[in-house]
């Protein structure tokens, strides 16, 4: 069972239809009445967890198999970089090719379990997608709020489950666009009897109970803590959210100590990287110039979050280059075998600016989140092969390739 606790004031609940807490405003936690984390392996997915995970019947469950996916030490970019403990936790094999379909699973879960008709959500494509799949298996009409800009191939996957899609002007390039977005989703589900599904602990502190399995499956696979947790931060719930999976999993007593955790931004759009490194709260900023899918947010709500588990981890933020990113993401593929969209890719990219700086002595066991799979996005996908010629042959010719 769990009960609801502000992350500021003093105030707690039982469970209710709430994102924000009553008395302050607040973004809500969600609080478990033990500590302990038996293992149900009967059950699918993520839900072997189902005892920290906020639904009142695991019979109501919605599940298309995600969470289990796979964690890979590096196979040369760890020998070519001198740090042996280099290992990369694969979340674009989950079902829609995310890690948001853990977030999905529990929020379509629980939007079912309140007897909402519909979900309404904004999303640069990744959640979109999660969200419509899970939808579509509950049975919930779904409306979705995107960018102009988004990747078209994430806009193509979203449109194939079947929920009404609208392009919002300036969402991802203005703070005060954000933020009415948000505050306007909210009042016509609020009208309408929906669920508001925007993947941010702010807005869905019940489905983002989802993400802190990342932290769950990462000890157990590594038989223990890394050192270091490399996560891509656009809005901050992954960060925060899994860094609450790491505490939780420590105070079970299935552990004895902490990673550090470190928050990667594209310059460019790096508000909590910013607030970090000037030791301030986070703040809006004027505009985005990064090209990095899924990570373009000006306002990130839950950045205030992501501040305090930096500290309470004794970790960093860093910003990295757009083009470092896309380097990264090639030599994933060419090197590792992993293929991998821009937004994933950043992690790596981060990992080695920080070797070159000396701020990492090589020998630390790290993992990198790498979030999404590659096919999400296609023009990042036609970067990598340019210049990669396919040479046209008869078939005679193939015996004289060498």
């Amino acid at each position: 069972m769990f009960h609801l606790a502000c992350t500021i004031c003093a105030w707690q609940a039982e469970d209710a239809d709430l994102s924000a807490c009553p008395d302050c405003g607040a973004t809500i936690d969600l609080r478990y009445a033990s500590p302990d984390i038996p293992l149900q392996n009967n059950l699918p997915g993520i839900w072997r967890y189902g005892a920290h995970l906020p639904l009142r019947s695991l019979e109501r469950a919605i599940s298309l198999g995600e969470g289990s996916t796979p964690l890979l030490r590096s196979a040369r970019l760890g020998i070519e970089l001198a740090m042996p403990e280099l290992h990369f936790k694969i979340e674009g094999s989950n079902p829609t090719g995310s890690y948001k379909d853990r977030i999905a699973a529990v929020g379509i879960s629980r939007l079912r379990e309140l007897g909402k008709r519909a979900w309404a959500a904004t999303s640069s494509g990744n959640a979109g997608a999660a969200i419509a799949a899970y939808g579509v298996r509950a049975g919930l009409d779904g409306y979705l709020f995107t960018l102009e800009k988004a990747a078209r191939t994430k806009i193509a996957q979203i449109l194939a489950y079947g929920p009404q899609v609208f392009a919002v002007e300036r969402l991802g390039y203005d703070p005060l666009v954000e933020q009415a977005t948000w505050r306007n989703i909210r009042t016509i589900c609020d009208a309408n009897g929906w669920g508001m599904l925007v993947t941010a602990r702010k807005f869905s502190p019940h489905a983002m109970e989802g993400v802190k399995t990342i932290a769950y499956e990462i000890c157990e696979q590594l038989g223990g803590v890394p050192d270091l947790v490399y996560v891509p931060v656009g809005g901050g719930g992954l960060l925060s959210a899994a860094w609450k999976g790491f505490v939780e999993w420590q105070a079970a007593g299935l552990v004895d100590q902490l990673p550090q955790m470190v928050a990667v931004q594209p310059q460019g759009c790096d508000g909590i990287t910013q607030a970090w490194q000037a030791g301030r709260a986070v703040e809006p900023i004027n505009g985005c110039t990064s090209t990095i899918s899924g990570l373009q947010l000006t306002a990130p709500p839950d950045g205030d979050l992501v501040l305090r588990a930096l500290r309470d981890s004794r970790g960093w933020a860093t910003s990295v280059a757009d083009d470092a990113t896309y380097v990264a993401q090639a030599d994933l593929a060419a090197r590792e075998g992993i293929f991998v969209e821009p937004a994933a890719a950043i992690t790596l990219a981060a990992l080695r600016a920080d070797l070159t700086s000396g701020r990492l002595r090589g020998d630390e066991r790290v993992v990198c989140l790498l979030t999404g799979v590659g096919f999400k996005d296609a023009s990042a996908l036609q970067r990598m092969a340019e210049g990669r010629a396919v040479q046209p042959i008869k078939v005679g010719d193939i015996l004289q390739i060498v």
